[in-house]
């Protein structure tokens, strides 16, 4: 990884931080904010059936958590026996801080918001427990891996709205926080620890701007 592929990673971490921050003011202190996070609400709870929505929770909460957790530690630490110390660090990392600070941040009602649902720590630590898995993998993550990756987390997303535990902007900060700190740690460590595949990792890089001959 370039120096400048890590000045990309730590702009996009402030850039990550400054949504998260409007994210919680535009959805809870502006009307149309709370409109469109109440409208939002309502498309999900009345288009998805009660069954489903029951199980998209059950899924999201308690389960990913409880069976994520353990696989990026055993994970992690395999890593670090083939000396892969950046990404055993990341995997771990990320799903931690994630979850550390979307605790801090509803706990200490940093927004003043008035309530303690925002950021969802549920929907933090599921996404960052995703991202860690996907650093911590034996594997480089390929363009399909990247897919499951998102379409695991939509889910883990829907699952915490769905059967009524957080609304939609408490979601949604709780996307921006993972991406955040996965970005911010990432830059900090450098080296193999986003664990992309050599052509995503050209593409990555490409649409972030960098030149085609600037090394990897």
């Amino acid at each position: 990884m370039s120096h400048r592929d890590r000045l990309r990673l730590a702009l996009a971490a402030v850039v990550g931080a400054v949504a998260f921050v409007v994210v919680a003011l535009v959805s809870t202190r502006t009307g149309a904010g709370v409109s469109v996070d109440a409208t939002v609400r309502g498309w999900i709870l009345n288009g998805v059936p009660a069954a489903l929505r029951q199980g998209l929770d059950h899924v999201a909460r308690p389960l990913v958590i409880v069976v994520l957790a353990p696989v990026v530690v055993v994970l992690a630490l395999l890593a670090l026996v083939r000396r892969s110390w950046r990404r055993a660090v990341a995997g771990l990392v990320v799903p931690a801080a994630s979850t550390i600070v979307a605790l801090e941040v509803r706990v200490r009602d940093v927004f003043g918001i008035g309530g303690d649902a925002f950021p969802s720590n549920h929907a933090a630590a599921g996404i960052g427990l995703l991202v860690g898995v996907s650093v911590v993998w034996p594997r480089p993550v390929t363009r399909r891996g990247l897919v499951a990756l998102t379409v695991a987390a939509v889910v883990v997303a829907l699952g915490n709205v769905t059967w009524y535990a957080h609304q939609p902007r408490d979601v949604l900060g709780s996307l921006l926080l993972v991406g955040t700190v996965t970005a911010a740690t990432v830059a900090v460590l450098g080296g193999d620890a986003a664990n992309l595949d050599d052509d995503l990792d050209d593409d990555v890089s490409r649409s972030a701007g960098r030149d085609d001959g600037a090394p990897g």
